[in-house]
């Protein structure tokens, strides 16, 4: 890796602690200071399933991020739709976010956030049956609605059909540079199946197509000083 090439990075579990509170994974003054270095040397996004929201509040806005798994585009300038039809699947999670309540007095525990482009269970306060009653409804609603069910670390989500980090990555890949593609759930290894020529890191345990694996989000810190202090 030199100056110039790029780098994708997931956001939870990889560059801040899978947390039960999701409203709070604010990044830190370590990750700030990471993040500016890379920006300097590499061509950088940050690519997750948060919604636009969330990003904006986690992360100042001279970061671009990658939302919604690669549905959404975020700059300084504003939000750039990556996908046709984008408004229609936002008054989609519209539609299915007035039932929040509803789905709460269903599932003890369960605590829905609308991502205006994809809906969001959090399943940290759900037992094991409870959460498999709630994945067969979410299952049923993304038949409904033409979402597409994802099951990810301690969430249930609906998502955008066909809209996945590994395509969306494949956009903004520039023939000739390196790239380095780090992530730690499922979504993510869409991202190294389909990228399968970039440095891939897998974050924490568990099965993965990636080419080599840190332990947790303080082993990739490391590794991206590491990889700034080389530049």
């Amino acid at each position: 890796m030199g100056p110039g090439d790029q780098v994708f990075l997931d956001y939870d579990g990889t560059l801040v602690p899978i947390s039960s509170d999701p409203t709070s994974c604010f990044a830190d003054r370590e990750l700030l200071s990471i993040l500016d270095g890379l920006g300097e040397e590499y061509d950088m996004y940050i690519v997750t399933g948060r919604s636009a929201e969330d990003m904006r509040r986690f992360l100042p806005p001279r970061y671009r991020v990658i939302a919604l798994h690669g549905a959404l585009l975020l700059t300084s300038e504003g939000d750039v739709p990556l996908i046709p039809d984008y408004s229609r699947y936002v008054e989609i999670c519209n539609s299915i976010a007035l039932r929040k309540n509803e789905i709460r007095e269903m599932f003890h525990g369960a605590r829905l956030y609308n991502k205006v482009g994809g809906i969001t269970v959090n399943t940290w306060l759900m037992d094991t049956a409870t959460r498999g009653r709630l994945e067969d409804f979410m299952r049923s609603l993304a038949e409904e609605s033409g979402m597409e069910l994802y099951l990810g670390k301690q969430v249930v989500e609906l998502r955008i059909p066909g809209v996945n980090k590994g395509d969306a990555i494949r956009k903004f890949r520039k023939h000739g540079r390196k790239a380095l593609i780090a992530g730690d759930d499922i979504t993510d290894e869409e991202a190294f199946i389909k990228n399968s020529d970039a440095l891939t890191v897998k974050v924490g345990p568990g099965e993965t197509s990636a080419r080599y694996r840190v332990s947790d989000y303080m082993e990739m810190r490391s590794l991206l000083r590491e990889l700034i202090r080389r530049s």
